[in-house]
């Protein structure tokens, strides 16, 4: 369950990177001539540093990289995966292909990306490093992603406390618990199955890299896709000891204290649910129903008032006449 990148830049031998992906398939992509050639007098040329991300929540990792074009100019791109589709792939299934106008505005001067969840809504968006002046400065850009996909978003955390730190309490109350920063090395990994009633499967580490400008996510965020089909089972696995949690909504996000380290029966779990687009349609529609029926209740309502008057009227008539 790997995805095979190999990477081609002058001056320097091949480098193969492996990220994790949902599927057994692996994917191959040589690009000539377009990293940025190291240079150690330089901070933001020192390492090539690729970062993943699902930016489409299509269930496939995409990814970030700094090229060159031409001369100097350093920029940006989406590398996005796809389905290969050209002879030259062999038995790969997947590649990657870069989206040159998906970050735009953003162009020349872009020295590195990131993904990051500005809105916490389980879409990343990006930030970047670009030039300015004589300096850097950090820009951000948001992914306004045109259609309704679902996604589940984890975050394993240390459940470590500070019982020395000054005691904090709720507008309720009650005392704030806190459970530490995020964990780098779990392995976090889900099942779930597709509306064609194909298997789902992915896997990812928190975490797993912290030297060479590494800025990945703190957490980790599965994309589904248009299945909105209950995640079936998600595992969290730390110093060979995992648990597992079954029948997650999708489009929430879930945080995991693993503490006791040991005993994984006592991890916790919180989980939070992120409204997404058809549940809010589907909301406004009912509300809209509702207003449609209470409409039709009042017109019935007001047509059997004015009838039970102008019965009332005639019954009135009647008995004025009869007594006559």
């Amino acid at each position: 369950r790997f995805q095979v990148l190999q990477l081609e830049h002058p001056g320097a031998p091949w480098v193969t990177i492996c990220t994790i992906c949902r599927s057994i398939s692996r994917t191959i992509i040589t690009m000539r001539g377009s990293f940025v050639v190291p240079d150690r007098s330089d901070w933001a040329k020192q390492t090539i540093t690729l970062r993943g991300g699902d930016f489409n929540l299509d269930g496939y990792p995409d990814l970030l990289a700094t090229l060159t074009k031409s001369g100097d100019q350093m920029q940006t791109f989406l590398l996005e995966n796809v389905p290969c589709e050209k002879s030259a792939c062999n038995h790969m299934t997947r590649t990657f292909v870069v989206r040159w106008k998906a970050l735009a505005p953003f162009s020349n001067g872009t020295l590195m990306g990131s993904f990051f969840d500005f809105y916490n809504d389980g879409i990343l968006d990006a930030i970047f490093v670009e030039r300015h002046g004589n300096g850097t400065r950090p820009v951000a850009f948001r992914n306004s992603l045109d259609y309704d996909a679902n996604f589940v978003k984890v975050i394993v955390l240390t459940g470590l406390s500070n019982r020395s730190g000054p005691k904090k309490l709720t507008p309720l109350g009650r005392k704030k618990r806190t459970f530490g920063t995020n964990l780098p090395g779990p392995r976090i990994e889900y099942n779930t199955t597709t509306q064609d009633g194909e298997p789902q499967h992915g896997a990812s580490a928190q975490l797993p890299q912290s030297a060479y400008f590494s800025l990945h996510l703190p957490f980790t965020t599965f994309g589904l896709g248009r299945t909105p089909n209950f995640v079936d089972s998600l595992t969290v696995g730390l110093s060979n000891h995992s648990r597992t949690w079954t029948q997650l909504i999708p489009n929430s996000q879930m945080i995991v204290v693993p503490s006791p380290n040991n005993e994984p029966e006592r991890w916790k779990a919180q989980l939070f649910v992120t409204p997404s687009k058809l549940i809010m349609m589907s909301v406004i529609a009912l509300g809209v129903i509702c207003l449609v029926i209470q409409l039709l209740i009042l017109i019935l309502y007001a047509k059997e008032k004015r009838e039970d008057r102008i019965q009332r009227s005639l019954e009135a008539h009647r008995f004025h006449f009869d007594a006559m």
